[in-house]
C-alpha cells in the first residue's frame, strides 16, 4: 500500500531519505493536508483516462490523487532528485518531464483537451499563469499566492487590477476554489495561498491578444498617469492623437488603465491598430 503523501511525517521521512532540503528559491513547500489535496483534485472533474498536466508535483501528493482517479498524468518537475523519485515511486503509470515548466510546450503536453493543475512557485507564478492561459487547458486548478489570486479576479477600478487580470479576462473565467494557510505545507511558507479554478472559453473580444497586449502593457506601466499621458509617453503619440484615439473609442482621456474593462481595451487597441504600427516601448511588461 502506498504511503499517504499528505502526511507530515511521511513527507519529512521521504525528504530525509532523498537527502533533500526544501529550497525557497524553487518554491518547495510540500502539501501536507489531505482535505485540501482532495479539494484541488475534485476541481479538475477528472474522468478515467483524461489527460492532466501537473506543474511542480514535488513528492507527489496531488499526483497520487490524480492517479487514483485514473488520470493520464504528465508531471513537470524541475528538481532532478524529485523527478527521479517520482519515476521510481509511481512507476510507468506516471509520465515525468524533468525541466522548467516555462520552457515546456504546455499546449503539446495538454493535447486536444487536457486539464492542468499546479502548486505554482511564488517567484514565477505570473509568467506561469500567462503560459497556462496561452496553452488553453479546458480547466486549470492553480494554487497561487493570495495577492496573485486577487489580481486574477480584480474588477475595473481595483488597485489590484493589472495586465495579468486582463489576460485572464480575455482567456478564461475564474472561480475562487479554496484557501490555504501556511500550516498546510511543509515547511510552512511565510505567505497565505489561494486555490483558483480557471475555465478557458472563447474571448469576449474579437481581437487577438497580441493586438491588445501593447496597449494593456503601456496602461499599466504608467498606471499612475492618465491614459492620455500613458499613450503619449509609452507609444509616442502626440497630445491630440492620443486624445482623439481615446475619445473615438468612447474613453475619457483622463481615466487610468485600471478603470478600463477588457472591452474598452479592445476598442482602443482596434482604434490604434489602424496606425501603420505601434511605436516601441509597449513590450516591456511581462504579460
Amino acid at each position: 500500500m502506498e504511503p499517504k503523501l499528505t502526511s507530515p511525517s511521511v513527507v519529512r521521512e521521504q525528504l530525509a531519505s532523498l537527502g533533500i532540503r526544501p529550497l525557497k528559491r524553487l518554491g518547495q513547500n510540500f502539501l501536507v493536508d489531505f482535505n485540501l489535496r482532495e479539494r484541488i483534485v475534485a476541481g479538475l472533474e477528472l474522468s478515467p483516462g483524461e489527460r492532466v498536466v501537473e506543474i511542480g508535483p514535488g513528492l507527489g501528493a496531488i499526483t497520487q490523487g490524480l492517479l487514483e482517479r485514473g488520470g493520464d498524468v504528465h508531471a513537470i518537475e524541475i528538481d532532478h532528485a524529485l523527478a527521479a523519485h517520482l519515476v521510481g515511486f509511481f512507476g510507468p503509470g506516471l509520465h515525468v518531464h524533468e525541466g522548467d515548466a516555462l520552457e515546456m510546450d504546455l499546449r503539446e503536453l495538454l493535447g486536444r483537451s487536457g486539464k492542468l493543475v499546479g502548486n505554482l512557485p511564488y517567484y514565477i507564478s505570473t509568467p506561469l499563469i500567462a503560459a497556462v492561459l496561452e496553452a488553453k487547458p479546458s480547466v486549470a486548478v492553480l494554487m497561487v499566492q493570495s495577492e496573485v489570486a486577487e489580481r486574477l479576479k480584480a474588477p475595473p477600478g481595483s488597485s489590484e487590477r493589472g495586465a495579468l487580470t486582463l489576460l485572464r479576462e480575455y482567456a478564461a473565467d475564474v472561480e475562487p476554489w479554496a484557501k490555504a494557510g501556511p500550516s498546510q505545507f511543509y515547511p510552512p511558507p511565510q505567505v497565505s495561498s489561494q486555490v483558483v479554478r480557471l475555465r478557458v472559453r472563447p474571448s469576449p473580444v474579437d481581437l487577438p491578444w497580441a493586438a491588445i497586449r501593447p496597449v494593456v502593457a503601456v496602461a499599466f506601466r504608467f498606471r499612475r498617469k492618465t491614459l492620455q499621458r500613458a499613450l503619449r509617453e509609452g507609444l509616442g503619440l502626440g497630445p491630440g492623437e492620443a486624445d482623439a484615439a481615446l475619445r473615438t473609442s468612447g474613453i475619457d482621456p483622463q481615466r487610468r488603465g485600471e478603470t478600463l474593462s477588457l472591452e474598452e481595451f479592445g476598442r482602443l487597441a482596434a482604434r490604434l491598430g489602424q496606425r501603420e504600427e505601434l511605436p516601441g516601448g509597449a513590450g516591456d511588461a511581462p504579460i
